[in-house]
């Protein structure tokens, strides 16, 4: 995993591939701070400067919840992904198809977009019928 680094021109620090494994150990996406608590000795602006330089150069994409004024960061599986966000319990759900590159717009080429899902999973809306 380590090798992501120099592949795109990275030097290997301590501090990049602390950050890499915790990204790669957990497949939900985690915001800096759940990151930096993941971390023994480094700075909670090394953790930002080091994410969005992860991002600038590809290993990883920052995603926003908009009900969570936080991003979120994943490793960059060089796939397109988007994710459902739970209400409830704010789980971050991995969606496996993107219904937007199925979109034919004529003459519009779409070079980026961002598909948003809130909902409740199965545990809350299960949580709400007990109620």
């Amino acid at each position: 995993m380590q090798d992501l680094l120099t592949s795109v021109g990275l030097k290997k620090t301590r501090q990049r591939t602390m950050i890499l494994d915790i990204l790669e150990q957990n497949k939900e996406p985690m915001s800096a701070e759940m990151i930096f608590e993941k971390t023994k000795d480094l700075s909670l602006s090394t953790v930002y400067r080091t994410l969005e330089r992860f991002c600038k150069e590809g290993l990883a994409e920052k995603n926003r919840f908009d009900v969570e004024d936080t991003f979120f960061y994943t490793l960059s599986s060089r796939e397109h992904s988007h994710y459902a966000f739970c209400l409830g319990c704010h789980e971050k759900i991995h969606v496996h198809i993107c219904p937007v590159s199925q979109l034919q717009l004529g003459n519009f080429t779409v070079t980026d977009h961002r598909l948003e899902l809130y909902g409740y999973c199965e545990k809350c809306r299960q949580k709400d019928l007990v109620k």
